[in-house]
């Protein structure tokens, strides 16, 4: 038998075939993990993953062999998961090994971990006798006198590398345990309650003086012979405890599975009934999961039109039809009311992931999955590669977000890659926005995909009243206030209503400038303006977190006639202290919701109008919903239109709806209030109409003009260098070299340029486009002529990276 397979740090990450051990062919599987000793050189072992399995016998070998098997075996990659990583490493042009890394947690591949425990009792086998060697009596006599040792101790004493199968052996008669321990995560455990075995009689009379413990004591009733958290049963701690000191119940310390640990509640909605809209798209999604084929829906709802609830509701079809989902969100920590109300409805059947979770929260979720404990994942990005099985419906909220484009190897969008998983799965696709992507607006239209419109607000709800204030001629209230949206903001107040502005930027002033000799600090690592912190009295870059001290005065000619340019969320929340001191201003950027639970703790003072003015970055443009409130202020809605990115505008329009949308959710109308410099801009126009469909038709015009997506394909090459002068001559050469092989009518070539940012940390970087009209570049091709490219610069410490689809052109 031989195995195709991927091995880290062999073969370039390249699929290749080894033979494989006659005593490992009855347990090993295609998704299994294996390890890889180079021959003669047991010492060094590579994790690998099997592809796929042969029947052949291979001819003599004389290179890398598969030394151990872990897990027993039992593949760690379904075979869905499988075909999904191959079409990823084909389409976004790198390598096997890469996307199927991506596919496991890095708790999950780890194999430093591993620990030995001898079980206190010996378990029967259903597999038979389990067959005495040498051994496995060692690995049995020391951990009788050890009781527990991890895999490194095991391997050092015995001198043998490839103790996994023995291991796995013994495990499965019953003889130890193997488990991954993490040092950094203590098991969590929490105390419970139950009723006692022999309560006191007459509670009625012995607590008849303490009203809350009768009605405690009753709700401890209910759960018959189960326990019960103290928030869950509604009682605090202390009351409970009074009821264990008299014998009517008793706590017990229970450990408890680890998952999405939200500092954002709010009380329980009564059941919601869909609209007319919503009952339809229901319908239209129901069917198709009953179909059990393949389809790709794009739900166009505007915002507050319900398509929380349309998810909900399906998913509980899904969840009754006896299969699983997947419900992806742009960032886990920036939708807490979300993943509240999907908690409210699915309890334990849902896992959600986020990036906080530590190695062992993370392993645990994995493994709920893979054994079907829950049938729901709900997350990031990465959540696209959950370990479900029988799935019905992949769910994409806010499809639009560029925070499902990876930025790093390897960059996969995860919208793109829902749906190809969808259909390996036979399953669903959902995408779900009220600005969806050009890219599958455009495939809804052109009916690759079905279009599902919500054009109206549920409840009676309208949108906002959308109002522009010129800048330049507006009387000011403060640097960044004008006085309009002073007065606006004023009239919330004094009706106890809340409001949520919105600033682009962070820090307390985009840059500083010096009015004597007009120096303005730069990063010395990327050459861009330094942005400055009053809070930490800190220059600081945003690009490589470069930082420095600021003195308050220049660092060229030390004058102390400083002008401060633009205005970043902390200097906005002094003005707004000097305009409203007797208001709590909450802000929420990057700075203040660092420390974990940060976001959720900010909501929830929000929500329960500790504070009724929420100042913040993009954060508090997504998926934000407090009926109370009436107005959306945008302090510099002209902030991010004149990059040289043709998604300006898209981006753009996208950011201000959705922060838009946050206003008038209830049924008190809500306005919104966009501060402006430049009036022409063909986004405000659009905003105004109130009309995605126009927006996109008009931007749609100058893609295709330009042939820019999804009026084309585009792949971005990136040189980067230590010397400029090496980078831009790689990037000559690449571009002469695809020149030579790639068709002109099919392809079109632009650059090589400096990136929008030419220099970032302390690298030089130039671009090149490509324009793919029909077809598809060969990964092969690619490889082929990069790494003769790189042959050629071995001493310029060149970097190439290559990114398909890309969201981001600086």
């Amino acid at each position: 038998m031989q195995a195709r397979l991927v091995v880290d740090r062999l073969f370039r990450g390249d699929p290749a075939t080894l033979p494989v051990p006659e005593s490992l062919e009855k347990e090993i599987q295609a998704g299994s993990m294996v390890l890889v000793a180079l021959q003669n050189r047991t010492e060094t072992l590579c994790p690998g993953f099997v592809l796929e399995l042969f029947p052949d016998k291979s001819d003599d070998h004389s290179g890398p062999v598969i030394a151990d098997l872990l897990y027993g075996g039992v593949p760690v990659l379904r075979q869905s998961l499988i075909r999904l990583a191959l079409w990823m490493a084909d389409y976004y042009l790198t390598s096997p090994l890469d996307t199927i890394i991506a596919c496991l947690p890095a708790a999950v591949r780890t194999t430093v971990n591993d620990v030995a425990e001898l079980n206190s009792f010996e378990l029967k086998s259903a597999e038979g006798k389990t067959v005495n060697t040498p051994l496995r009596r060692s690995i049995l006599q020391m951990l009788v006198n050890e009781k527990k040792l991890t895999l490194r101790q095991l391997q050092k004493r015995l001198g043998k590398k490839q103790l996994y199968r023995t291991l796995s052996e013994l495990e499965k008669g019953g003889y130890i345990s193997l488990q991954k321990k993490f040092a950094t995560t203590r098991p969590k455990q929490k105390t419970a309650y139950s009723l006692t075995a022999a309560p006191p009689e007459n509670p009625e009379i012995l607590l008849g003086n303490a009203p809350r413990q009768l009605e405690a004591y009753k709700a401890l009733l209910t759960l018959g012979d189960s326990s019960g958290f103290a928030e869950a049963l509604g009682f605090s701690s202390a009351l409970l405890n009074e009821l264990v000191k008299k014998g009517f119940a008793e706590k017990t310390t229970v450990d408890i599975r680890s998952n999405f640990r939200n500092t954002y509640s709010e009380s329980p909605k009564n059941p919601e009934r869909p609209t007319a809209a919503q009952a339809d798209a229901l319908s239209t999604l129901g069917k198709a999961v009953e179909k059990q084929q393949f389809n790709t829906f794009l739900l166009h709802g505007v915002t507050g039109s319900g398509k929380t609830l349309i998810y909900i509701e399906l998913l509980k079809k899904v969840i009754a039809a006896g299969k699983n989902a997947i419900v992806l969100v742009p960032e886990i920590s920036l939708t807490p009311q979300t993943a509240g109300r999907f908690r409210q409805h699915f309890h334990d059947d849902i896992t959600i992931l986020h990036s906080a979770m530590s190695d062992q929260e993370k392993y645990d979720a994995w493994h709920s999955l893979r054994n079907g404990r829950t049938k729901i994942a709900l997350g990031a990005r990465s959540t696209i590669f959950a370990p479900l099985e029988n799935i019905g419906v992949i769910i994409v909220d806010e499809e639009h977000d560029g925070a499902y484009k990876q930025d790093r190897n390897p960059r996969y969008h995860a919208r793109d890659t829902a749906i190809m998983r969808a259909m390996f799965e036979n399953a669903i696709c959902v995408l779900g926005s009220a600005t969806p992507s050009f890219e599958s607006y455009q495939n809804a239209r052109n009916g690759k995909y079905q279009l599902i419109d919500l054009p109206e607000r549920i409840d009676g709800a309208t949108m906002p009243l959308i109002t522009l204030i010129a800048m330049r001629e507006a009387p000011k209230a403060t640097a960044s206030i004008s006085d309009r949206l002073y007065r606006e903001i004023r009239k919330r107040l004094e009706k106890n209503e809340q409001v949520i502005l919105l600033q682009n930027r962070r820090g307390f002033a985009g840059s500083v400038f010096c009015l004597e000799c007009g120096h303005t600090p730069v990063c010395k690592y990327c050459n861009i303006p330094l942005v400055y912190h009053a809070t930490e009295k800190q220059l600081r870059c945003h690009y490589c977190g470069h930082t420095q001290i600021f003195t308050e005065q220049c660092g060229k000619c030390n004058s102390t006639r400083l002008f401060y340019k633009s205005s970043g969320t902390e200097r906005i929340e002094e003005e707004l202290k000097t305009l409203f001191p007797e208001e709590t201003i909450l802000r929420m950027d990057i700075d203040t919701t660092s420390a974990k639970g940060s976001h959720g703790r900010i909501l929830k003072a929000f929500h329960e109008k500790k504070s009724r003015i929420l100042l913040g970055t993009q954060m508090v443009a997504k998926g934000l919903d407090f009926p109370d409130v009436t107005l959306v202020g945008v302090l510099m809605a002209d902030i991010g239109l004149n990059i040289p990115d043709f998604r300006a505008s898209e981006r753009m329009y996208s950011l201000l709806t959705q922060v838009s949308g946050r206003s008038g959710r209830a049924s008190i109308p809500g306005e919104v209030y966009l501060q402006v410099y430049n009036l022409d801009n063909e986004v405000y126009r659009a905003l105004l109409d109130g009309s995605y469909k126009k927006f996109f038709e008009r931007e749609m015009t100058l893609r295709k003009l330009l042939r820019y997506p999804p009026a084309s394909k585009l792949v971005k090459f990136e040189f980067s260098s230590t010397d400029e002068k090496k980078a831009e001559e790689a990037a000559l050469s690449f571009k002469e070299r695809l020149e030579t092989h790639l068709p002109a009518e099919k392809v079109m070539l632009l650059g090589p340029a400096p990136a929008g940012i030419t220099k970032l940390k302390n690298r030089y970087r130039y671009q090149l486009l490509l324009k793919i009209f029909t077809g598809k570049l060969s990964p092969a091709f690619i490889r082929h002529h990069l790494d003769a490219l790189l042959a050629s610069y071995r001493n310029a410490k060149l970097s190439v990276t290559i990114d398909v689809d890309p969201q981001n052109l600086m």
